[in-house]
Formats: C-alpha cells, sequence, structure tokens
C-alpha cells in the first residue's frame, strides 16, 4: 500500500461520544504532547483498541499548504457504511488552535523552537485536536507503519 490522502470525516455515533470522553479523561491525566507525536499514537491507539477500533500508525506529511511538517498519526476504521474511509486521529497537534498552527508553520521554517511550539500547544484541548475532522485547507499524506497496527 502506498501513499495515501486522507480525508477530514466525522466520527461516526455512537462511538464518538465515549471516545472523545476517554480522550479527554487521558488529556487531563496527562496531556498529549506536541513534541513527543509517538507517544501520544500509542496512548490513543491503546484507549481506541478498547473499544473495539481497529486502527494502523502511519507516517508521513502533515501538509499545512505552504509548509510540510513529516508526522505520526492513527487511521482508524470502524464499521460503517464505507470502511475503506479510516477517520485520522491526531491528538499530538492541536490544528484547531490558530496559535499552534502560526507556531508549527514557524518551527518547520526553522523560526521557532521546540520550546515555543510546546508552549503553543500546552492548555489546549482535545477539542482543539484532530479527532475525525480537521481544518482546511490541511491534509494527511502518508503510508502505514504495519508494526504498529492494533487488535481488534
Amino acid at each position: 500500500m502506498g501513499t495515501r490522502t486522507f480525508q477530514s470525516r466525522p466520527l461516526p455515533s455512537p462511538f464518538a461520544a465515549v471516545f472523545l470522553d476517554r480522550l479527554e479523561r487521558a488529556h487531563r491525566q496527562e496531556p498529549f504532547s506536541a513534541l513527543d507525536p509517538r507517544q501520544a499514537v500509542h496512548r490513543v491507539a491503546r484507549i481506541i483498541g478498547q473499544l473495539g477500533v481497529t486502527a494502523t500508525v502511519y507516517r508521513g506529511g502533515l501538509d499545512l499548504r505552504g509548509a510540510e511538517v513529516d508526522h505520526l498519526w492513527l487511521a482508524a476504521n470502524h464499521p460503517d457504511p464505507d470502511p475503506n474511509a479510516p477517520f485520522v486521529v491526531d491528538v499530538a497537534f492541536p490544528l484547531f488552535a490558530d496559535r499552534f498552527v502560526e507556531v508549527l508553520r514557524r518551527f518547520v521554517a526553522g523560526d521557532a523552537t521546540a520550546a515555543e511550539l510546546d508552549a503553543a500547544a500546552a492548555g489546549t484541548e482535545v477539542r482543539h485536536r484532530v479527532v475525525g475532522l480537521f481544518p482546511e485547507p490541511i491534509r494527511y499524506l502518508g503510508a502505514p507503519v504495519w508494526s504498529h497496527r492494533t487488535p481488534t
């Protein structure tokens, strides 16, 4: 399987409410870090696996349209009418927080430090992160890391 471009799509109900509640609890216990996307992916993979949903870790580009970040995220499948359309889960980057996206663009260009990126993410909530939907014109493009597929 080659590189794939993901579409923004809402989480299926009633799974959405349960999953978001678990993500929020995990984030309150230990905030998801923008500096450690790998840890965020593994934490979310455990949560989503406990809910019986299959997820695959993807690695590739987070295209900010003008800057691209090498990144990791989950693509999760759920039994619904279109099983070939996984939803993206990326809790490491609060892409619905404009300040974070601005600092992320500067970070990619070498004009912001990791500490500034971390500070821009600090205090943001799960609702600021990608859980199915992501803001336009951002795109996720990547290929699976097969060794990190969650069991069902």
